[in-house]
């Protein structure tokens, strides 16, 4: 079979996940756009490239523009899902938002991870997590810090390989835990803006270190620390 170009990809799944999430069965999308449900289940199933007519009819039968089918972020959310489905009920609530669908990543070298094309760290990703809803774009990462000698929990409080999961909304407030990357560092860190916002310190785990000053435009990403995980 012919590849598909990379636009249509994932257009057919997002199709199916949208036409899901709106309860239609898809004889009943095919009857809506006029299409016969053999083509329709066809291109679904990533066997067909719908023409961008045939997109704009089924575009339009579920309430959103074309774009909504072929954009790079939709497939990934739809993946994220994909991969975190272990039963039907556990599909159900993820397509419904009951459930969010949060990949751990992991990153291979010391260099400072690229951002992906949802603006998410790139990193692998073995594992999906099923998390209670989280809002917008989410990850999750094991912390690798060491711990202190002595008493008390690991470095800043984490514990080594405990699991944290980073939100992309709201954005981290002063005085927070964060996954921050810039051009030279990347990592968890405890953020402090300054008066303008025009600069940000950061701290690393751990509270011995004073950390670094850096122009808030230098600062490549920043995700804020969410939830922790102790037993994943």
């Amino acid at each position: 079979m012919k590849a598909l170009p990379p636009t249509y990809q994932h257009v057919g799944r997002v199709i199916s996940v949208l036409r899901q999430e709106r309860g239609l069965r898809q004889a009943e999308l095919a009857v809506i756009t006029g299409l016969k449900q053999p083509n329709l289940s066809r291109i679904e199933n990533g066997v067909v490239v719908p023409r961008r007519a045939t997109l704009e009819k089924i575009a339009e039968a579920l309430g959103v523009e074309v774009t909504a089918l072929l954009g790079a972020e939709q497939a990934a959310d739809v993946d994220r899902k994909l991969n975190a489905v272990l039963s039907p009920r556990n599909a159900g609530q993820l397509f419904a938002n009951r459930l969010s669908a949060v990949p751990m990543l992991r990153f291979e070298d010391d260099w400072a991870p690229a951002l992906d094309k949802a603006g998410l760290p790139a990193g692998e990703s073995d594992v999906t997590l099923q998390l209670l809803p989280l809002e917008g774009r989410a990850f999750a990462w094991r912390f690798e810090g060491e711990a202190p000698k002595g008493k008390g929990g690991g470095a800043g409080g984490f514990a080594p390989g405990e699991v944290l999961v980073f939100c992309d909304t709201p954005e981290p407030v002063s005085g927070a835990w964060a996954f921050v990357i810039t051009k030279k560092l990347w990592g968890v860190r405890r953020v402090s803006f300054s008066a303008r916002a025009r600069r940000v310190r950061l701290a690393p785990p751990g509270g011995r270190a004073k950390g670094v000053e850096v122009p808030r435009a230098d600062v490549l990403g920043m995700w804020r620390l969410a939830r922790r995980i102790s037993d994943v």
